[in-house]
């Protein structure tokens, strides 16, 4: 017993040595010192604390050999009591910053990386791990580490991770096996940097899987790239085999891209490892204007490299753009890649500028990049105005400079070849050689076709704000039809210059001069220039002057003397310019300009007047504007010191619109070197108008602060309808600050207490109203707009909208309500319109894009009223229901016309891709008015049709009864030849007339139709059927029919329209008869009108058969014919009739029997004078002249008998008879 007693003291004696040494390692300063110490390769500097608890050093370095491990400013604080719960309590680890330098490894890769199953004796519990940032190898791998997680028996928690590698940070929370295949479920957020425009960019990321498998990934990309990606990755298998898949749509790379540029259903992805590449294939479409561009990327990245196959863009069959490469980073940098481009519309993605006069149909180019140099070539063909041509040149270089040895330009049977070096390290440096041949400019400049050749010289350099000069410049030929010079040589460095030998000619005009600097200036140039015509189109005018230099470089003296006359460009002239400039030796500088027959289009601005003085200090400005519209007249004075400038508005007077506005106070004006621009306060006053403005600040990033108050209205009656008129007093407010991230302010407009007036039947019609007001508020992302009418008997208009402007669609959303408005208003802006009433009521609401906005909602029009003298037909107690939806409006309504007409309008319009029209139209007894011819009595019922740029129309209209009277001239006696051009009447080539597919039946005459005109009456009856494009097909009967001609009466015995073609060529088949009851015989004589409407044939017949002028005598007088001078009269009428109906032959034939030669029929007078004339020979010397008043029952008829050559005796009997001598000289 004793013994184990003794053995039990010893070993509780030796345990407690063993725990007095551990505490003395652990738990003391000196001890855990002393530990560190006996560590190989450690270094510790201003340790800390205890092993046993909490510690910290300034720096910690550990190295063996090659390997190095060092810590920045360590921080370690753990619990041991945790222990006895099995529990591993870190509480703090804070480490500033970790450089870890390993030499790299020439193993070859034994395999995939295995992990060992993990089960710790006991738990971890980490609290606060922070590190700084992380080196590997001098590179920065993270930065900001923190991370807080614990060790369970389930595995490791991560309650949080935060880490950050350059602008990326990551956050992750999650779950991770330590046995197995070491299953892993994380979720977090990965912020990127900021993309183009500072737009965030952030990813929600979530992993699930294996780590010594595989594991998928899910994220949402929001911010700049809205973007799914999806995919698997084997983190630990050798060679990272993954397979991304990334989809998109709306995507911009960056704001300042034109919405053409948008990336719209983006398609990419990834297969493949390290070692064999990772295969990319990427699709997308671009939303060109008129129609899309398809984008497919084909390639291959490595670890050594990328090549990529194929990056097409391709808007149609012959129109791509195709570009591959090959890149090579594994030993520095460098690529080959190539170009092909086919008549790619570049503009159609980019149309932010206007499209050049040239187009690049064909591009094909090499280069290759390797260490800083490239060498390449290329070939492009090009379309000009004037046609095609091309460009052919190697090129080399660097990062310094280019080089173009054999640069060729072929337009045509001209051609430019020559080399351009170009160096840009330090300044700019160059050296071009150009020889011209037989050039036409037109190939670039439509306006300017012609050929030039010559040489082309220039080399120089331009460095530390020093300009060092050597160019020849001789260029000869002929431009626009003339005669052109283009020469020039100029040498020089520093202050020592000449300008040799300027030469510039075309045709008539001329530019001629030269100058020199040696220590003075020394110069002059002549300026004739006596045809503008000849230089531009639609250029007219002269313009003479000249300009002289003298003094020296710091005190120049100079003289410009300009002349113009007659200056015109398109609907812009100027009668008369003069220009006098001069600068005298004491540096003090006049200008005069005057300009007067100023005229823009039609509109006569008048003259312009404009004179300045001063010299470097102080400068004075005097403009005057006198026209018919506008009289201005501004003073301006002020004083530049240091590159400040600082003025006045000293006085102005602006007269327009019956207001005299004049400016009360001079206002500042400065302008400061920094590129400030401000404009104080001011006020301008016209009556008891006035329009002030607070302190402005015009640039940069306008502020503006503007208040008008009591403008009267009526004085913009110029610009009103004639039948229009405004009364009332505007006041306005404007507060707008324009800085570049984007408008903010707010505007105000009030014209309440107001009167429209409308012009009705020469008497004024008032309607006041009482509000009438618009606010804007914008801000960068909004605009807020509100706009409020309250007008009586107009009604009340309330509108509410906001705007977002950043987009291109400008995206609009608002509401809008409307209660009474009256229609009487809009009646001046309705020329046709006599009668306007009706009630307007609806509301709705606003969507869409500003320019293409779409409404929802309902409009409604009540009792309204059209009529007017110009319109077929009336409408009275018009009712309109129409609901809106989006591009698209369904229409329900009805009227009355007449005493007993009724109408109904049903269907739907819209107005999206194209116009839509889906209308049904049906009425009775619609009286419908045809001035001056008709007025009938319709009933439609239609169904009208228009898709896809086709007007259909199908259904029937009944025409019962009415009355048609034609009074017009009778046809011509020559029909006008459809080519014939009447000047003044030609009209714009526009589209080609709009397809119609037409089924319409038309039923005529079912009551009583009656017709009269030309001497026939008679009721028309029938039935016609109109298709497409107006081809109809019938024939309409005239029954009962009576025809008066010659004085007679005839009987109809058939008359019929025939239609087989257009609706205004119908073919005629009509029979007039006379019969005449002998005692040896009955004979009937009639008239026969048969072919074209347009053109008639008119043939006289007879039963029984004779002679036309026989048969004409018994139509005309009842009788046979005799050879009586009165009977000759009345035939002779008759022949006149007959000749302006077309029966040409007949009347001369009848002519020639009554002794008349060179027969001829004419028109003379105008308006109620018309007349019909006939004349022709009787003998050489004697002449028959007969005229038939169309109008006024008065004839005439003259017989001349001709002298001599010069002198006629002409004896007249009409309305006055008269006797006449008459003498003929030519001028």
């Amino acid at each position: 017993m004793r013994g184990l007693k003794i053995a039990g003291l010893a070993l509780v004696a030796v345990l407690m040595l063993l725990l007095l040494a551990l505490w003395t390692v652990l738990g003391t300063q000196a001890g855990s010192r002393w530990a560190l110490s006996q560590v190989p390769g450690l270094s510790v500097e201003n340790y800390q604390g205890h092993l046993g608890g909490q510690w910290s050093a300034d720096h910690l370095l550990w190295q063996q050999d090659a390997s190095r491990v060092e810590l920045n400013a360590p921080k370690f604080d753990w619990s041991p009591g945790c222990l006895l719960r099995m529990t591993l309590c870190i509480n703090q680890l804070d480490v500033e910053q970790v450089n870890l330098q390993f030499p790299p490894s020439n193993e070859p890769s034994s395999g995939p990386i295995t992990l060992p199953n993990l089960k710790l004796p006991v738990a971890i519990q980490l609290g606060d791990v922070r590190v700084g940032s992380l080196l590997f190898n001098g590179s920065e791998e993270l930065k900001g580490l923190q991370l807080a997680a614990h060790w369970t028996a389930a595995g490791m928690q991560i309650d949080s991770v935060h880490l950050q590698r350059d602008d990326l940070v990551l956050d992750l929370n999650g779950l991770l096996q330590p046995t197995g295949n070491w299953p892993l479920s994380a979720t977090g957020n990965l912020s990127l940097p900021y993309a183009p425009g500072g737009a965030p960019w952030k990813v929600a990321l979530k992993v699930d899987g294996d780590l010594l498998k595989t594991l998928k990934l899910d994220a949402d990309s929001s911010g700049y790239l809205p973007a799914k990606l999806s995919g698997e990755l084997q983190p630990l298998v050798e060679n990272l085999p993954a397979q991304l898949h990334i989809t998109a749509d709306g995507f911009k790379p960056s704001a300042d891209l034109p919405d053409t540029l948008q990336l719209n259903q983006l398609d990419l992805t990834a297969k493949g490892d390290l070692s064999s590449g990772y295969q990319l294939l990427g699709r997308a479409v671009l939303p060109a204007e008129k129609g899309p561009v398809a984008l497919l990327l084909q390639g291959k990245v490595d670890a050594k490299g990328a090549q990529i196959a194929g990056l097409d863009l391709t808007a149609g069959e012959q129109q791509s753009l195709k570009l591959s490469a090959n890149l090579d980073w594994q030993q520095g940098f460098s690529a080959d890649a190539k170009i092909d481009w086919l008549d790619f519309p570049w503009h159609r993605l980019y149309p932010l500028i206007d499209e050049p006069q040239v187009a690049l149909r064909t591009f094909n180019g090499e280069v290759s990049y390797k260490d800083g140099n490239y060498l390449g070539n290329l070939n492009a063909d090009l379309d000009g105005p004037a046609g095609k041509f091309s460009l052919v040149t190697p090129f080399s270089g660097d990062l310094k400079q280019v080089f173009l040895p054999e640069l060729k330009l072929t337009a045509g049977q001209g051609k430019a070849e020559g080399h351009l070096n170009l160096q840009f390290a330090d300044g700019i440096a160059w050296d071009t050689a150009l020889d011209l041949s037989a050039l036409n400019p037109a190939y670039w400049v439509a306006e300017l076709p012609g050929t030039l050749a010559g040489p082309l010289r220039s080399k120089g350099e331009f460095k530390n704000e020093q300009l060092k000069l050597n160019a020849d410049l001789d260029l000869k030929g002929h431009l626009r039809g003339q005669s052109a010079v283009l020469a020039a040589k100029a040498e020089g460095a520093g202050e020592q210059w000449t300008l040799a030998n300027l030469d510039i000619r075309l045709g008539d005009n001329r530019i001629n001069g030269s100058g020199s600097l040696q220590q003075r200036l020394a110069g002059q140039i002549d300026i004739k220039l006596a045809r503008l015509a000849q230089l531009w189109p639609q250029l007219r005018g002269q313009i003479n002057g000249r300009v002289d230099v003298a003094g020296t470089l710091k005190a120049p003296q100079g003289k410009l003397d300009l002349k113009g006359q007659q200056l015109a460009f398109a609907d812009n002239k100027l009668q008369s310019l003069t220009l006098d400039a001069a600068l005298d030796n004491a540096q003090r500088a006049k200008i005069d300009l005057k300009g007067s027959g100023i005229q823009a289009g039609e509109t006569q601005v008048g003259t312009l007047t404009a004179s300045a003085q001063g010299d470097i200090k102080s400068q004075k400005v005097q403009l005057d504007l006198a026209g018919p519209l506008v009289k201005l007249a501004l003073a301006l004075d002020g004083n530049l010191d240091k590159g400040n400038w600082r003025g006045r508005l000293a006085s102005g007077d602006v007269q327009a619109g019956g207001q005299d506005w004049k400016l009360q106070a001079p206002a500042k004006i400065e302008r400061l070197a920094d590129g400030k621009l401000t404009f104080a306060a001011h006020c301008w006053v016209s009556g008891g108008s006035s329009l002030c403005g607070e302190d402005q600040r015009l640039m940069p990033e306008p502020k503006l602060r503007y208040h008008l108050k009591q403008f009267p209205i009526d004085s913009l009656a110029a610009f009103l309808p004639k039948d229009f008129a405004w009364q009332g007093k505007l006041n306005a407010d404007v507060q707008l600050d324009l800085p570049s991230s984007g408008p903010k302010g707010v505007v105000a407009v009030d014209a309440s207490g107001g009167t429209l007036r409308v012009k009705d039947k020469n008497q004024w019609v008032d309607f006041p109203y009482d509000t009438l007001k618009l606010e804007t508020t914008l801000n960068p992302k909004r605009i807020d707009t509100q706009l409020k009418f309250r007008g009586g008997k107009l009604g009340e208009l309330l509108l509410q909208a906001q705007i977002n402007p950043l987009p291109k669609d400008k995206p609009i959303t608002g509401t809008f309500s409307l209660t009474g408005l009256d229609l009487a208003v809009a009646r001046p802006f309705v020329p046709m319109v006599e009668t306007l009433n009706g009630k307007l009521n609806g509301n709705g609401r606003i969507s869409g894009g500003l320019l293409a906005p779409q409404v929802n909602g309902n409009v409604n029009l009540v009792d309204g009223e059209i009529s007017g003298p110009e319109l077929p037909m009336s409408l009275e107690g018009l009712n309109v229901q129409a609901l809106i939806a989006g591009e698209s409006v369904q229409l329900n309504g009805g009227w009355r016309s007449g005493k007993d007409g009724q109408g109904s309008l049903k269907g739907r319009v819209g107005w999206g891709q194209a116009l839509a029209v889906d209308l049904s139209l049906q009425g009775s007894k619609l009286p419908v008015t045809v001035e001056p011819y008709a007025k009938l009595e319709v009933a439609p019922d239609l169904k009208i049709s228009l898709k896809d740029d086709k007007l259909a129309i199908a259904g029937k209209v009944h025409i019962p009864r009415g009355d048609i009277t034609v009074r017009e001239l009778p046809p011509s006696t020559v029909k006008v030849s459809d080519d014939t051009v009447i000047v003044g009447s030609q009209t714009e080539e526009g589209k080609p007339p709009m397809a119609m597919a037409m089924d319409i039946d038309v039923e005529v005459g079912e009551d009583q139709l009656n017709f009269a005109g030309f001497g026939l009456t008679a009721k028309v009856q029938g039935h016609v059927h109109i298709g497409d494009n107006m081809d109809t097909r019938g024939e309409l009967w005239l029954n009962d029919g009576r025809y008066r001609a010659y004085g007679q009466r005839l009987n109809v015995r058939r008359a019929r329209l025939l239609f087989a073609g257009p609706l205004d060529q119908p073919f005629l088949d009509i029979e007039a008869t006379r019969v005449v009851v002998e005692d040896s015989r009955t004979v009937t004589a009639g008239i026969r009108l048969s072919g074209s409407a347009e053109q008639p044939t008119t043939q006289i017949f007879s039963e029984p058969s004779m002679p036309q002028e026989d048969a004409l005598s018994y139509l005309v007088l009842g009788r046979s014919r005799n050879n009586t001078g009165e009977d000759n009269n009345m035939l002779a009428e008759a022949a006149l009739g007959l000749g302006l109906m077309g029966s040409a032959g007949v009347t001369s034939d009848i002519a020639n029997k009554l002794g008349i030669q060179d027969f001829d029929l004419d028109t003379q007078g105008s308006g109620n004078k018309t007349a019909v004339v006939a004349s022709g020979k009787i003998t050489e010397k004697l002449s028959l002249r007969y005229g038939v008043g169309v109008f006024e029952p008065a004839n005439t008829i003259a017989l001349r008998y001709l002298l001599s050559k010069k002198v006629y005796l002409e004896v007249a009997s009409g309305v006055a008879s008269s006797l006449d001598i008459f003498y003929k000289r030519d001028f």
